[in-house]
């Protein structure tokens, strides 16, 4: 699924939301940020329910095209393997 979106904030983010939870549905599916520019700590909860959705239900949900700041916010807040990243040094 290629989120659309160049920015993902707390004004669009419940809508992101619900169209991932809604991909779920068909099984294991790959999350495409590479048209995201910017987002914030809404978009980051936004791919965490997604995550844990899939998890909760056996299925595998991969993130790709991470834009440099949600990398940042997920380092900050320790939450960088659940979005597939790897730790910084």
């Amino acid at each position: 699924m290629r989120v659309a979106e160049e920015v993902i904030d707390f004004e669009n983010a419940p809508a992101v939301k619900k169209e991932l939870l809604a991909a779920q549905a068909s099984g294991d599916f790959t999350v495409d940020l590479s048209n995201v520019k910017r987002a914030d700590s809404a978009a980051l909860s936004a791919l965490l329910s997604a995550r844990r959705k899939a998890e909760a239900s056996g299925k595998d949900l991969a993130i790709e095209g991470v834009p440099a700041d949600l990398k940042t916010l997920a380092r900050l807040y320790g939450v960088e393997a659940l979005l597939g990243l790897p730790k910084e040094k």
